[in-house]
């Protein structure tokens, strides 16, 4: 392939990066609201793609023009829907249950991010498995980032646990601290749990007020929203990491997280035990009693806390993008050859 267009939103395309086989085009006329955006991926962005003569069209998320006339692969990065259904609204989760499928089919080639969302993706919606990739993400740049905030680091330095994630419910957040406040109780630790995201379907007011009913008011601190650039530091100054998320496709943070070597507790469920492999102490996310003893052991079984420190960027390292991109290109190539 000669180079790649991306098509962005008229409001963001400055973020894209330069590259001489990259060109960049603004989507004009692309609604902001999300009824309008679906319209003009359906109508206006075909007729765009026709005129500029692309030979293969990647839709990133979920959903791509139905008729296009070209090739296309569509990446299927999120499952929500069909797990947490009450995160969504009635008109949007109707959408989501008859656009993801529909451009499942009409996609000559698909990218699921794990193995288990390939498997999952096959066992709920009609899809030939020989045109099904799974392509893993790479380690983000975020473990190329700046210093923290002041507001993030002010105060006397204590030891700490950190969970980095937006407050969605099915992240898990008021489980972790209830185990959180119960190993404080029956455990000699001196850790506060620093808790980095901002609100979605769950507030900062809801996990405080947890927090306040454990009695580990002060030894829960919420840092809301922090910038990604703020994230690295955040991450490799804790004493360990916990994301007892309940689902994940893929799950960007744990790789983040290993790689910095801090002992980290994921879930067992869905992907993470896929993607976390042997270098995180895996933990049952609907039992607080097993959070609890995940942390326990990552903040006090000192021979563990080594082993995940040597294992965690080890295990990161074969989450690269230049592999993503190898993926990525083999699905393309599928589509163009199956399509001629």
């Amino acid at each position: 392939m000669e180079g790649l267009v991306v098509y962005t939103q008229p409001w963001t395309s400055g973020l894209m990066p330069t590259h001489p086989k990259l060109d960049r085009r603004k989507c004009r006329g692309l609604p902001r609201n999300r009824v309008g955006r679906v319209a003009y991926e359906q109508s206006a962005f075909p007729i765009a793609l026709r005129r500029h003569g692309a030979h293969v069209l990647f839709s990133t998320c979920n959903t791509t023009p139905l008729v296009t006339g070209k090739p296309k692969v569509v990446a299927l990065q999120s499952l929500q829907h069909l797990y947490f259904p009450e995160m969504y609204g009635r008109i949007r989760l109707q959408y989501l249950a008859m656009a993801i499928p529909a451009s499942l089919r009409a996609a000559d080639a698909v990218i699921a991010v794990s193995e288990w969302e390939r498997k999952e993706a096959l066992r709920h919606f009609e899809i030939d498995p020989d045109k099904i990739f799974t392509v893993y993400h790479g380690v983000s740049n975020v473990v190329r980032a700046g210093p923290l905030k002041e507001s993030v680091t002010r105060g006397e330095r204590v030891p700490y646990v950190v969970m980095v994630s937006t407050l969605y419910s099915y992240k898990n957040h008021r489980r972790l601290i209830e185990a959180f406040a119960e190993v404080v109780r029956n455990h000699d630790v001196p850790h506060e749990l620093w808790i980095a995201g901002g609100a979605a379907d769950v507030s900062l007011s809801d996990l405080a007020q947890i927090a306040r009913a454990e009695g580990v008011a002060r030894r829960v601190r919420f840092l809301g929203a922090v910038a990604h650039s703020q994230v690295p530091q955040l991450l490799s100054k804790a004493d360990a990491i916990a994301y007892p998320s309940l689902f994940e496709t893929f799950g960007l943070p744990i790789v983040e997280a290993l790689s910095y070597g801090r002992p980290l507790v994921t879930s067992n469920v869905t992907s993470m035990p896929e993607i976390a492999g042997d270098a995180a102490v895996l933990v049952d996310p609907y039992d607080v009693a097993s959070i609890v003893t995940g942390l326990r052991r990552v903040l006090q079984d000192e021979p563990l806390r080594t082993r995940l420190a040597q294992d965690g960027p080890k295990r990161a390292a074969s989450f690269t993008w230049a592999r993503s991109a190898e993926g990525t290109m083999s699905a393309l190539r599928f589509a163009v050859e199956s399509r001629n």
